[in-house]
């Protein structure tokens, strides 16, 4: 039913492609409860991936609920791809590492006192670049995690967006994270 809804959406026959695509969803959700009732739960995973792949095929090209669901797929994996929601984790950590090097934070040091750390400011040039990334990551991890142990902070008002941003995207993913391992724990 997908290869033959691929085939129609290829020759621009859209009410059969979205047709064969409803019937390959269905087809997909009944295997994934069969199976579920099996307890084969790592190959249930694949099938309420195809499912959901399915279901998007469906929507609109452009809209936002298509395009949502896509960012899902890959940063994710429908909650199923573990490998996914690391490289995700990740790269949101790392991106927000460079954006906070990049305006620069303020960091209460015990020793050497208050300072700027970012790849602009004297710090950079007078402890590197190792020690800057580190800081910078440090900070980032603690955002993501959202512990906020408040040492260093951001200045302006990207970096205040930045770690709202980081916060609240850190909670959901995490969250997800942990459903992940719970399932697949549960799955064993």
């Amino acid at each position: 039913n997908e290869l033959e809804a691929e085939e129609a959406y290829k020759n621009k026959q859209y009410k059969i492609a979205n047709k064969k695509y409803k019937e390959a969803e269905d087809v997909y959700r009944n295997i994934k409860i069969s199976m579920q009732t099996q307890t084969l739960g790592n190959d249930t995973g694949e099938f309420f991936i195809r499912e959901m792949i399915t279901k998007r095929k469906q929507l609109n090209r452009y809209s936002a609920k298509r395009i949502g669901s896509k960012i899902i797929e890959i940063t994710t994996g429908y909650g199923e791809k573990l490998q996914n929601i690391i490289f995700t984790i990740l790269g949101i950590i790392i991106t927000c590492m460079i954006l906070y090097g990049i305006e620069g934070v303020k960091y209460n040091d015990p020793i050497y006192g208050e300072r700027i750390i970012g790849f602009f400011s004297e710090d950079f040039e007078k402890f590197g670049l190792l020690n800057t990334i580190g800081n910078l990551f440090y900070f980032s991890v603690v955002v993501y995690s959202t512990v906020g142990f408040g040492e260093i902070v951001p200045i302006g008002i990207l970096g205040k967006s930045i770690v709202i941003f980081e916060g609240i995207i850190g909670g959901l993913i995490l969250a997800i994270l942990i459903i992940a391992l719970y399932k697949k724990s549960m799955d064993r």
